[in-house]
């Protein structure tokens, strides 16, 4: 089953949600947060609206990935319920869902744009393939800068040789190789 539910557009959402996973976790979202009570839902007043029922016609299933359901509310105080009751509510999907995987839920506030990330392992090869990007650039401007100095020292009449002893030479040298294979292995 697909595990990945993205509602870029709500509209089309809403109007594929007859027979998809989407309307399901929709709906089970909405009957297990309205199975929510407290004590203050107990009191014979007609006119209170329970709390679970409140939590869930301000709430709405925005996206699943990774096992993370992110829940749009349009205000953080819900949000302060829905983690007080995060327990209940991931048991009740997982009850209702039980080919789906859903390990926590994530909250954004109407209006914002906050979308769940990509993998770990995504992010992760972002970052190694970003890290690679900039040693290369580094070194090319290394590189560049030490031809430029090279050249101003024959200009000026310096011996380029080496500047340096044969030792440090080495020990610099083995540091950048140890330096870029540990870019490479991290």
């Amino acid at each position: 089953m697909k595990e990945v539910i993205d509602t870029k557009n709500m509209f089309d959402f809403v109007t594929r949600l007859n027979t998809t996973s989407e309307s399901k976790v929709i709906n089970v979202w909405r009957n297990v947060v309205s199975k929510i009570r407290t004590s203050h839902d107990d009191e014979d007043d007609e006119k209170r609206i329970p709390i679970g029922e409140r939590l869930a016609s301000n709430t709405r299933v925005i996206n699943l990935k990774n096992g993370v359901l992110l829940v749009e509310t349009d205000h953080s105080g819900w949000i302060q319920y829905l983690k007080v009751y995060q327990k209940f509510i991931l048991r009740g999907l997982k009850m209702a869902l039980p080919d789906l995987t859903i390990n926590t839920l994530a909250f954004r506030i109407a209006g914002t744009n906050v979308n769940l990330s990509e993998s770990y392992e995504d992010t992760l090869e972002k970052a190694k393939n970003d890290f690679s990007k900039k040693w290369e650039e580094d070194e090319k401007k290394l590189n560049f800068l030490s031809q430029k100095t090279a050249e101003e020292d024959t200009l000026n009449g310096i011996s380029t040789e080496s500047k340096l002893p044969p030792e440090l030479n080495k020990i610099f040298e083995d540091m950048k190789q140890s330096m870029k294979e540990s870019g490479e292995q991290g």
